[in-house]
């Protein structure tokens, strides 16, 4: 039985939302996850990023940009560096949409500032991209809007 390429294509793009589901941090306190001491990817089965990985942290309102850095310590260097001000960075994933090769994540943030302990919270956006089953790509939007129309979803 030969299936449609449509067919095909959906039943890989849903894969690529599993896999997600599985990788994004949800209910975890980033700061202890990517503490000096803490290694995040530890408890991950096989390798499940490609050895082009790369990730870039973008917050165009705020005219910041970090990235894109190679690889998993460079990934996990940038989380580090994000999060040096704060004393608490929780989050929990949303929702999941599936842009075929791309799945974009909708978060909510509750945070406590180190300096102030002033509580925030924000609802910001990951746009990972995934190729045979490995992650090559995730970028960090502060703004939804922006992730979706990097992804392809609005105009």
């Amino acid at each position: 039985m030969n299936l449609p390429t449509h067919a095909i294509l959906g039943a890989l793009s849903q894969q690529n939302v599993e896999i997600v589901k599985g990788l994004q941090p949800s209910g975890v306190d980033l700061v202890d996850a990517f503490s000096d001491d803490a290694e995040p990817f530890a408890e991950l089965p096989g390798a499940l990023f490609a050895a082009d990985f790369e990730s870039a942290f973008i917050a165009s309102e705020l005219g910041m940009s970090f990235g894109p850095v190679q690889g998993v310590e460079g990934f996990a260097d940038g989380w580090r560096n994000w999060l040096e001000a704060w004393n608490r960075y929780e989050i929990q994933a949303e929702e999941f949409i599936d842009a075929g090769e791309r799945v974009v994540v909708f978060a909510r943030v509750s945070a406590r500032t180190g300096r102030d302990g002033v509580e925030m919270e924000h609802a910001p956006a990951a746009i990972w991209t995934l190729r045979d089953g490995l992650v090559v790509r995730i970028e960090f939007y502060l703004d939804r809007d922006e992730a979706l129309r990097a992804a392809g979803l609005a105009g």
